[in-house]
């Protein structure tokens, strides 16, 4: 199979192309309809050459500057840019799949809902650091989360380009599966694995800037076509899911969600605020704030539909394909989601999609706030302490109870240090603060899916699962937080640490030595958050082929 950039994911039909060994063409050209614009389906920028903007503004400017020196009034036109009939200063570049105007000396592509050309966009690069990390309880089959940490390289494995979009680019999603069998919940699975391969496309279509409505229906038309995509290759499945999907582009938050999953912004301030309305009857969230009247009249259908013994009480869905029939009029399951664009700003900490059953199991939006503040900025630690509490509260965990959540970190920088937040810092911090080398100690925890599952200190077998493991090295996170001479980490590492560098003496338990950049001793996930911390700073949880570990930068 072919190989995978580190951190993408790939479509169904990705994976069918790569099994068989070959190329594929993911996008689809449409025939020119007579327009000046080229016609290339919503589905693509197809014929893209690739050439990113900076390089096309300096070959811009050369032209101009060429221009000037030749005391020529006008640039010279681009190579490979033909003079578009019945038009006096537009021409166009098949190749490039884009406009230059002579008045102007400036790119522009066509924008099929405006009907006008608009300017090709360079995308912005935010200083926008996100931590984020999503926790599954391993016996809730019926759950997933998905994150993509880099929507620029997922794009990029599917043939398209998409560097047209501001930066950081990312997304992520949880799925809450319902009515679904012992061996996990199709329509949850379904979506986990195709909806970025239903929005990417759609992302990469449009090269001028994004606005906030463009984004709306982007989301929405890929909610609503995967929908029809599951229903069409699953018949006669009934199993359905709530989601909830965040777009970062840049400083933009873009949610959507669809069923009851808690969405949460949570403020600096210690406060939560609501990011979506659950549409289920009743409303869970009643408690907390009233919708207003004209939300209220939206549900009013589903509502008695509820009431005379429908299978859910949600009001949207993904799936549930006998609650979808035409016959039921008004009182049938809708696919489309609520979406929200958030504009992020350094008061916001972060943000968190909490499954149902687990935030009303928990305290609702005082136990996100609590675990948001004692997180310190490790997302999987924080998402997993959402776990252990419903655990400890509901006392047993059954497959269709719904125990995930996403939790993200922001760090939102400012131009003006004395205005940037407190706290260790969410992601790696600038680059030319950045070390070339450091000095870890860690603690390993292994488990039933590691490369090697024995124990090499204590001479035995492995048997514990991964969630485990995690709930282990939670536990230690929890206890070394208000410990800063280490000395409990040093006594943990010695009793529970399945690494052979627990056995070094005093206070190089653990010890890994010095660490540089891109030696390859340890993967890249593990290098890049050990980089990230600072002296005497514990970090979050990290997967490697040896199993999960803690690490703690000692220099």
């Amino acid at each position: 199979m072919a190989h995978t950039p580190a951190g993408v994911v790939l479509t169904g039909t990705q994976e069918a192309w790569g099994a068989n060994g070959g190329p594929g063409k993911f996008w689809e050209e449409k025939p020119n309809a007579g327009h000046a614009a080229p016609s290339v389906s919503y589905a693509s920028n197809a014929g893209y050459s690739g050439t990113p903007l900076w390089k096309l503004r300096a070959e811009m400017e050369a032209q101009v500057q060429a221009a000037e020196a030749a005391g020529s009034s006008k640039p010279r036109v681009p190579d490979g840019f033909v003079k578009q009939r019945g038009e006096t200063n537009l021409y166009w570049s098949e190749k490039r799949q884009l406009f230059w105007k002579d008045t102007d000396a400036r790119y522009y592509v066509w924008d099929d809902l405006a009907q006008a050309h608009v300017e090709l966009h360079e995308a912005g690069s935010h200083d926008v650091s996100v931590a984020v990390g999503g926790v599954c309880h391993e016996r809730a089959t019926q759950v997933k989360n998905v994150i993509v940490k880099d929507l620029i390289k997922a794009a990029t494995a599917m043939r398209l380009s998409m560097d047209h979009l501001d930066q950081p680019c990312a997304m992520y999603a949880l799925y809450d599966g319902h009515r679904g069998g012992a061996k996990g919940n199709a329509c949850a699975e379904f979506c986990a694995k195709h909806l970025h391969g239903k929005l990417l496309p759609k992302l990469a279509a449009f090269r001028g800037y994004w606005v906030d409505d463009r984004l709306k229906s982007a989301l929405r038309e890929s909610f609503e076509e995967l929908d029809a995509s599951f229903l069409e290759k699953h018949l006669g499945v009934n199993d359905g899911c709530s989601a909830a999907v965040a777009l970062l582009v840049g400083d933009r938050l873009v949610v959507a969600s669809i069923g009851d999953i808690a969405c949460c912004a949570c403020m600096r301030s210690g406060e939560t605020v609501r990011l979506a309305r659950a549409h289920a009857m009743p409303d869970p969230d009643a408690e907390d704030d009233s919708d207003d009247e004209a939300e209220a009249e939206e549900e009013k259908p589903a509502e008695a539909a509820s009431g005379s013994g429908r299978a859910v009480p949600w009001t949207r869905s993904f799936g549930d394909a006998d609650l979808k029939a035409p016959s039921l009029g008004a009182m049938r399951l809708l696919p489309t989601p609520e979406v929200t664009v958030l504009k992020l700003d350094q008061q916001h900490q972060g943000f968190a999609f909490v499954c149902r059953a687990l935030f009303q199991s928990i305290g609702r939006g005082v136990a996100v706030a609590t675990v948001f503040r004692r997180g310190a900025g490790r997302p999987r630690m924080a998402a997993g302490a959402l776990i252990d509490a419903a655990v400890q509260y509901l006392g047993q965990v059954g497959q269709d109870t719904g125990l995930a959540s996403v939790v993200a970190f922001l760090d939102i920088r400012s131009d003006d240090p004395s205005a940037s937040s407190s706290g260790p810092p969410a992601a790696k911090r600038r680059k030319n603060d950045e070390p070339t080398q450091v000095r870890l100690r860690h603690i390993l925890m292994k488990h039933k899916e590691c490369k090697s599952t024995v124990d090499k200190v204590r001479n035995r077998q492995v048997r514990r699962t991964r969630g485990e493991a995690e709930r282990i090295l939670r536990g230690i996170l929890e206890e070394v937080e208000g410990d800063s001479g280490r000395k409990i980490f040093t006594q943990r590492c010695r009793d529970l640490s399945e690494c052979q560098s627990c056995l070094k003496a005093g206070d190089l338990a653990g010890d890994v030595s010095w660490v540089k950049r891109g030696d390859k001793k340890f993967p890249e996930a593990f290098e890049t958050t050990a980089f990230g911390l600072k002296v005497n700073q514990m970090s979050d949880l990290i997967d490697s082929d040896q199993g999960v570990h803690i690490v703690l930068r000692t220099a």
